[in-house]
């Protein structure tokens, strides 16, 4: 039997009719659901966005201290030796060579601005003066290391920051300055940030408040003003520069459409940004369009309700993801929501938001635990140590309770790296470490705080007695001898700790008596520790701190 159509007939009108209307609305609810989940997936990645940058931010402000920390010890040692190293100024910089791999350059200047000796070009030094460059003048106002604005080295060429160090004398007069010189340029410095580009093209830039450009993936833009450059600051850069944070939807300087995030520092007055092209951040939602609208065209073909009940079932799944994305935008669910087991366009496009959020979890935990703990050996380092004693001295405030702050450092550690190499001295700092951790109370914290400088807190302590136990059982751990470089090792170390009870003192008092009396364990001798008590004050009182105690390791 052949089948016809009489076009003439209601049947087939309203079977046209209906096929059009099923068509239209599919069509027009295809795209309206996938205009509404990505309004909702540009919040979910606008703030995953602002979440990885402040983790990227605090990296950044963690490497400026850790660099800070290390200038501040240089300038300890050359402060011990009464501003006369051994060799004079040239060679106590080139005895320091692990210097090279945090800086440029490490320059010495007098109290005049003159550089008396650096790193790169010994030939250079007495020959130029510094004096009017703004981190030196910086540096002599405030009476305290800086972190310079970006500028073009005199000495190199290259674009540089500088982060300055003052050495003063007893009366308070301007010895020298130490000058650590970071290349901008240098992949050390920002290479573990460009990682963290969203996607294939997105990236990391940095500029100051004032606009210059400190990192960007086009190395001529560095040390230019966005101001000043062909067709000025975009919008949102302009807003970044007037103290506006977070993500914004704009187009970048080349006019590509992307999502730009900014994030200022702690530490300094720069602006860490973010960018991410909308196509590269939409693109399941894009790849998906084609296949939704060729759906709705096919269930349309079916026609009547038939179609209209297979359409409201397909956009199921898009509904349950717009679902999703209102509640990780709310708070109210976390991402695993996205981690489905449908294998069609809705199933793919959540498993890629489960991917992406995990990813950048995972890149905002890893930087958070860069930001505080020892890359090197594992333990607290100087950032979470300060974190920690600042609550353990909260409690014991509130307590009335005795805490004690243990500094030690490994005795001729220097003569360890000259001898036996750097590698050799990794080594035994992280077997030092490990040991220290074992021989404290499972409740106290260890810390590394720069080089081969350790502290260790001990809170609720019982009586006096108690610290100088702990100090013994420090010292004792050195005596097994440390296997390092194919060689045996014999290390000591010498430990200064401050006792003290309830509000007797803040953390600065502690570890300047502390340092004190680990100053004493080496002036005895060495492979020793010695202890001082810090007296409760009453308030506007000067702090009061009773006899050295000092016990070697017999």
């Amino acid at each position: 039997m052949r089948l016809t159509f009489n076009i003439a007939t209601l049947k087939f009108r309203l079977t046209v009719v209906v096929i059009g209307l099923v068509l239209l609305a599919t069509s027009v609810l295809t795209f309206v659901s996938l205009y509404l989940a990505e309004r909702q997936m540009r919040d979910v990645i606008g703030s995953q966005q602002v979440a990885l940058l402040s983790s990227a931010a605090a990296y950044i402000d963690a490497d400026l201290e850790s660099r800070q920390s290390l200038l501040k010890t240089l300038r300890e040692e050359l402060g011990r030796s009464g501003g006369h190293p051994a060799g004079g100024l040239q060679a106590f910089l080139e005895a320091h060579a692990s210097l090279r791999d945090e800086f440029f350059n490490v320059l010495v200047f007098d109290s005049t601005g003159t550089m008396l000796a650096n790193m790169n070009d010994r030939r250079t030094n007495n020959t130029v003066n510094f004096g009017q460059r703004a981190y030196f003048t910086e540096t002599v106002a405030a009476r305290e290391g800086v972190i310079s604005k970006p500028f073009k080295s005199a000495l190199s060429g290259k674009p540089v920051i500088l982060i300055t160090e003052p050495l003063y004398d007893e009366q308070g007069k301007l010895i020298f300055m130490l000058g650590g010189a970071i290349d901008l340029q240098r992949p050390r410095f920002f290479g573990q940030l460009d990682v963290l580009g969203s996607g294939a093209t997105g990236y990391l830039f940095m500029l100051t408040s004032a606009g210059t450009i400190i990192h960007h993936p086009a190395k001529e833009r560095i040390l230019q003003r966005v101001q000043d450059e062909a067709g000025g600051a975009v919008a949102s850069t302009m807003a970044a520069l007037d103290g506006v944070e977070g993500w914004v939807e704009g187009p970048t300087k080349r006019g590509v459409r992307a999502l730009i995030t900014y994030k200022r520092l702690r530490k300094t007055d720069w602006i860490l940004g973010a960018v991410y092209p909308v196509d590269e951040a939409f693109t399941p939602l894009i790849r998906m369009r084609p296949t939704a609208l060729l759906a709705s065209v096919a269930v349309a073909a079916l026609a009547g309700l038939a179609g209209w009940l297979a359409i409201l079932r397909l956009l199921r799944p898009l509904g349950a993801l717009r679902g999703h994305v209102a509640g990780i935008v709310d708070g109210s669910a976390g991402i695993d929501v996205f981690n489905v087991r449908g294998r069609d366009e809705f199933g793919e496009l959540s498993r890629a938001f489960y991917t992406l959020s995990q990813q950048r979890r995972q890149a905002e935990l890893k930087l958070e635990a860069q930001a505080r703990t020892d890359i090197l050996t594992g333990i607290d380092n100087r950032r979470m140590f300060e974190e920690t004693f600042a609550a353990a001295l909260g409690r014991a405030a509130r307590g009335n309770t005795a805490i004690a702050l243990a500094y030690l450092d490994i005795d001729h550690f220097k003569t360890i790296n000259d001898t036996y190499g750097h590698k050799a001295g990794d080594e035994v700092l992280v077997e030092f470490a490990r040991r220290l951790r074992a021989a404290v109370r499972s409740t106290d914290s260890v810390a590394r705080l720069a080089g081969d400088e350790f502290v260790a807190i001990f809170e609720g302590l019982r009586d006096d007695v108690e610290p100088t136990m702990l100090a013994k059982k420090i010292l004792d751990m050195a005596r097994t001898p440390f296997q390092a470089a194919g060689a045996s090792l014999q290390v000591s170390t010498s430990v200064g700790i401050a006792v003290g009870r309830g509000n007797a003192g803040g953390a600065g008092d502690y570890l300047a008596l502390a340092d004190e009396a680990l100053y004493a364990a080496k002036q005895a001798g060495r492979n020793r520790y010695a202890m001082r008590r810090l007296g409760a004050a009453s308030k506007g009182a000067p702090r009061t701190t009773r006899p050295l105690t000092a016990t070697d390791n017999a």
